[in-house]
Formats: structure tokens, sequence, C-alpha cells
């Protein structure tokens, strides 16, 4: 096939127009490599070739640009990438490097999750929910938790601090907050010990003013 013209468009790509009227949009860069212009004559095989090494160039490109804003996972990376419209084999194979490389890892993106997790008091159970949304295997969520040291009545009462002070002191507050904590994802027996701390600490601070 013989291309009859070669025209920069937008968002870094180039329009490749084919004698026998077919068309290809091209990374800029594929097309400067392998010097494509009028009159370059190339097979259809190598304009697939090309136009994979095109996609996987811009699904790279998208990928370093999503992991200068945050970290990401694996499962999410590939998603993020498909869902953008990029080809799901070059979206596979920069994935692939990127783990390769360290830019993306999956117990590195859970241990750090795990330390955000902790210091806003989100229950293990919680945690690992929410590491499950975000792409990491559970096997690794749960290891990582598993060696995360927490003081979970610590958290309870922490969070108590924060969101529930004034609704024990409603008609059955001490069991809707028993039920909301459980729903948080905290032990029973945690929260029941957290519970009853609490209220004695709280009654006898209350007698030191009778």
């Amino acid at each position: 096939m013989k291309i009859i013209s070669c025209e920069k468009q937008k968002k870094h790509l180039s329009k490749l127009c084919f004698e026998n009227g077919e068309e290809a949009l091209l990374d800029n860069d594929v097309c400067v490599n392998h010097a494509l212009k009028p009159e370059t004559q190339i097979s259809e095989e190598e304009l697939e070739d090309l136009k994979y090494e095109s996609e996987y160039l811009r699904a790279k490109s998208r990928a370093l640009w999503y992991l200068d804003r945050s970290d990401r996972t694996e499962k999410a990376m590939y998603q993020k990438l498909v869902t953008a419209g990029f080809d799901k084999r070059a979206s596979a194979a920069v994935v692939g490097r990127f783990v390769e490389v360290g830019l993306i890892d999956d117990r590195r993106f859970a241990e750090n999750f795990a330390m955000r997790c902790t210091d806003a008091n989100i229950s293990k159970r919680e945690g690992i929910r929410k590491m499950l949304e975000k792409g990491v295997p559970y096997d690794i969520a749960n290891e990582v938790f598993s060696e995360t040291e927490v003081d979970e009545e610590e958290q309870i009462r922490a969070v108590i601090e924060k969101k529930y002070t004034r609704k024990l002191e409603q008609e059955n507050g001490v069991q809707k907050v028993y039920a909301a904590l459980v729903r948080k994802g905290f032990s029973f027996s945690a929260v029941r010990n957290a519970l009853k701390k609490y209220s004695e600490e709280l009654e006898y601070s209350e007698e030191d003013y009778v």
C-alpha cells in the first residue's frame, strides 16, 4: 500500500491516507521513527504492527499521566486504560511492563493504603473491602493488614469521640452506636469492650462534678 498523505492531527497523532482509500491514525513518534511519508510503501501486516506500536506508546503515555496523579494497582490501571479506549492487548502490555520495572506494585500500594486506613481509624475488614475495590488481590490485602499492628479498641474509641459522642446520649444510643461500629467492620467483642470502657470512664468523669 502506498501512503498518499500524512497530516498531523490533535493529540500527537498523524492521519495517514493510502491510495486504496484506507486511513490510519498513528502516533507522531511512530511516523517519525519509521519515516512514514507520502510515497512510502507498506504492507497490511506492517500497518497492523505500526497501529499496535502507536497504541502501546499512547497507552504508556496515558498510564504515566495517571501515575503522576496517584498510585494504582495492576487491575485498576488496566481498567483505566481500557475504559479510556485503548486496545486491550496494548493496555495489558503497558501494565505488564510497568510491573516489571516497579512503577506498579500491588503490595506497595496495599502497604501505603493500609497505613492511611490505620491513620483514619478504618477497621481491618473495611480496609480490606476498600483495597479489593482498588484492585488489590485478596491474599495481598489480607496479608498486609495482618502485618499491621493496630489496637482495635483504640480505633473504636477514636471513632466514637469523633462521630458518636452525642448519639450515645440519645435514647437507645448505645445500641445504635454499637450497630454502626459493627457495620464499619469492627469486631463484636472489640466494640462491646470499647463501649463499656468509654461508658465507665464517662460515668467516672461525671462523678467528679457531683
